[in-house]
């Protein structure tokens, strides 16, 4: 159906993850700006406050938790994959529950395409309604960037048998299981027959809409577009600029400071999570017995009393605007969320990562082979590794960081929410 007027979009985050948020945050703003009509709906999470802050009306739906809330959040802080994490998630009864709420919500609230990013039961209920569903994807979670060939095995998985297993041959059963997987099919596949959905084959057919677009630049994950992921659907990265604006501001007074030591300079910056925190903490208490002039980001102001004492080169802070702090330093140690990632191969600085997540995993390894960064392990972490991959990058600086800004240099500076916007904008005059 051709609109007079610009349609009303529904915007669909996963509200518990700022990773998950932001863009498409970012996205409903870039459209309101245009004169577009846009609402959130929203199975809870804490950064629900994001979509108001610009303006939008939220509409409030059930947890998707629900009674297993306290249990599934203690796995993701006890380090267990979040993949493990969604299948407890993702039962018939939640699933049917989750549905009928959005078939609800989305036929009152009268929208003409719902935008979602990770809110799979979406995939029911948009098709269930005949609405056009838009889904929002990293570019390593898509099939192209498996076919490829770049995907590795994911750590969190590695046992003391599998890391007998050639690394070749853990890859091939890696890419083979992502294409062919089919968890949680037959749970929605129970509830897509309620509704006479047609029936998922394979799991990826739940995560991915009637379009599927990528926020990744297509240059930096390596890969070429395909029939279903055209080119045009690579709107690239989004990561969060104005929308913590409020915290954004200046360095302060402090962290400049202390980066006029003399010596190379450090920042660290990990997660939220508890299992983000006792590694920053195992870091710092690593960095503390080297030269190395180190500001050290925690994320969680109720943690401060549980700082350790530290020698002059460590500066504690809550927050650094992490896009100014990396003009300033010359690495970066940190973990491998996508707009972290960014941020670092947009800056022109090397890294250092560890990956808490299999999408972790992956995007660090796009930093990798372009030589910016070295990847290390989380779940089989050493000391004396850290220390050796600090070093190894100092001493070839000048090579690491020309990778860095060949890098940089080459993803592109189109602004992703805008690109979004256009690719909407199309797809919602397709008749």
């Amino acid at each position: 159906m051709i609109h007079a007027e610009k349609p009303l979009i529904g915007f669909f985050p996963c509200f518990s993850s700022m990773g998950e948020t932001i863009p498409l945050v970012k996205i409903a703003k870039s459209y309101m700006e245009i004169g577009g009509k846009a609402i959130f709906f929203s199975h809870e999470g804490k950064y629900e406050y994001l979509a108001e802050n610009i303006g939008c009306k939220v509409v409030r739906l059930g947890n998707l938790m629900g009674e297993d809330s306290d249990e599934l959040i203690q796995l993701y802080r006890d380090g267990v994959p979040f993949e493990k994490i969604t299948v407890r998630q993702f039962k018939e009864r939640t699933i049917e529950r989750a549905v009928k709420e959005e078939i609800e919500a989305f036929t009152k609230s009268r929208i003409d395409l719902i935008m979602s990013a990770f809110n799979p039961t979406s995939s029911i209920s948009a098709r269930a309604l005949k609405i056009p569903l838009v889904v929002l994807s990293s570019g390593t979670a898509i099939p192209p960037y498996h076919k490829s060939g770049f995907a590795t095995f994911p750590e969190n998985y590695e046992n003391f048998f599998t890391r007998m297993v050639p690394k070749s041959l853990k890859n091939r059963i890696a890419k083979w299981y992502f294409l062919h997987n089919k968890t949680l099919v037959k749970e929605f596949n129970k509830v897509n027959k309620k509704y006479h959905v047609r029936p998922f084959k394979y799991c990826n057919d739940i995560f991915f809409g009637d379009h599927t677009l990528v926020c990744d630049d297509i240059n930096f994950l390596g890969i070429q577009p395909s029939e279903d992921f055209p080119l045009e659907n690579y709107i690239g990265p989004i990561v969060a600029g104005e929308l913590f604006k409020e915290r954004k501001n200046k360095i302060d007074f402090d962290v400049i400071n202390h980066l006029k030591r003399p010596g190379k300079s450090i920042v660290l910056v990990m997660g939220s999570a508890s299992k983000f925190d006792k590694l920053l903490l195992k870091i710092v208490e690593i960095l503390n017995e080297t030269d190395y002039n180190v500001i050290a980001v925690y994320s969680n102001p109720q943690n401060k009393e549980k700082l350790p004492e530290t020698n002059e080169n460590i500066l504690f802070k809550e927050f650094v605007p992490l896009d100014e702090i990396l003009k300033k330093v010359d690495l970066a140690i940190t973990h491998g969320g996508r707009g972290t990632i960014y941020t670092i191969a947009y800056s022109g600085k090397p890294a250092i990562c560890i990956p808490m997540l299999m999408e972790h995993q992956y995007n660090i390894d796009n930093l990798v082979r372009n030589g910016c960064a070295i990847r290390l392990s989380w779940k089989y972490f050493k000391p004396r590794e850290l220390v050796q991959s600090i070093n190894k990058i100092f001493d070839n600086y000048d090579t690491y960081l020309k990778n860095s800004k060949k890098l940089s240099e080459k993803l592109q500076k189109e602004d992703g929410a805008k690109k979004a916007v256009k690719r909407l904008m199309e797809i919602t005059q397709i008749k």
